[in-house]
């Protein structure tokens, strides 16, 4: 996808400038909160909304739904030269006319059209800058509750504030797919927080995933593509593929059938090692359970604005009637390819997925 806002070699310049130089602008950012510390004082975070869960369960969509709330703002694609100084940034990307930027379809070749404006998970960059173990396959990407990073905190707390001031918004959004191993931590920061976990069917989940994949091999090689993916945190797909990992041992083997060409194998025991770890360690938690709302990619596409309404109660957020349904009119998947499995592949899926996906109403 060749877009007005990240292939320009202007900014290919800028995004190389802040990343490779993450500590300097971190520094510039703090100085950003001194000098808007008056107005950041009147702009508390307030019960943040977590959208996570692993990528292609309809995580997109739903941050595509909420971030259109009047109350709510979200990081968008801007923000990957942005993260660390987002009020002055903000401020330049809006004098250049880049939220004008028309809309092409975004990457993923899945329909959802983008500028530099639309909302885009890059908090990943915030986050990689302090935990070095994040992306470290060999071993746990866990950030446990006890977990305590004073200064990441308060960076954190400031970024999320000053894309409240510059965007003139109540409340954040964030889509991340690697908070589904920080729900405790990030519930502990914020005693307010809610957690929107995305789910989908193991069969149709996997398909997705492998195709992008492979979508993400045969396009997006390039350094320039695979740098800027490394910088926003995306290993999801591609070359720069890394599974989150909860134990190194379960994460060699995936990679190993992997690499041994038995794709959906491989998938399903990831899809399984991420979603029966939520199950046991959140969803059955006595007090993380009642701070999450788990979502079925099925049930939003069956009941849309039921499953809208759900949310929105579930995040204390109120809604005109008509913002409803128009997006219940939207949410109309249509699946644009075959799940290409084998009925033996199907098999394995299920006999390793079953169970979990039981668990969830799958």
């Amino acid at each position: 996808m060749k877009t007005d806002f990240n292939h320009t070699r202007l900014m290919r310049f800028f995004g190389w400038l802040v990343h490779a130089h993450p500590n300097f602008w971190i520094d510039v950012g703090k100085l950003e909160t001194q000098v808007l510390k008056g107005r950041l004082a009147r702009r508390t975070v307030d019960a943040p909304i977590y959208i996570t869960g692993l990528a292609r369960a309809g995580t997109t969509l739903l941050l595509n739904i909420l971030a259109s709330h009047p109350c709510l703002t979200s990081f968008k694609y801007c923000d990957y030269y942005g993260a660390f100084t987002p009020f002055w940034a903000d401020h330049i990307f809006r004098a250049v006319g880049l939220g004008a930027a028309r809309k092409q379809e975004r990457a993923h070749a899945d329909g959802v059209m983008v500028n530099a404006y639309s909302p885009e998970a890059m908090e990943e960059i915030l986050w990689m800058q302090f935990f070095a173990y994040l992306h470290n396959p060999v071993e746990s990407n866990v950030v446990e509750r006890q977990t305590s990073h004073p200064e990441f905190e308060a960076v954190y707390a400031a970024t999320l504030a000053k894309l409240l001031l510059c965007r003139d918004a109540d409340r954040i959004v964030s889509k991340n797919n690697y908070n589904i191993t920080r729900i405790a931590y990030l519930a502990k920061l914020y005693e307010d927080a809610h957690f929107v976990i995305a789910v989908r069917h193991p069969v149709a989940h996997i398909a997705s995933m492998v195709r992008q994949h492979q979508r993400n091999l045969a396009h997006f090689s390039s350094p320039d593509h695979r740098q800027y993916l490394r910088n926003a945190g995306h290993f999801e797909f591609g070359h720069e593929r890394i599974p989150i990992t909860i134990d190194a041992e379960k994460t060699r083997h995936i990679q190993t059938l992997w690499g041994e060409g038995r794709d959906a194998e491989g998938w399903a025991e990831y899809w399984n090692a991420i979603y029966a770890w939520t199950y046991e360690e959140v969803l059955q938690h006595e007090t993380l359970k009642t701070r999450c709302l788990v979502l079925p990619f099925e049930q939003l596409c069956a009941a849309a604005e039921q499953k809208i309404a759900d949310i929105l109660a579930f995040c204390n957020l109120d809604a005109e009637e008509a913002w409803v349904k128009s997006w219940g009119e939207q949410v109309a998947y249509q699946p644009q390819y075959e799940e290409a499995f084998s009925t033996a592949e199907r098999d394995v899926i299920m006999q390793i997925c079953g169970a979990t996906a039981k668990n969830y109403g799958l």
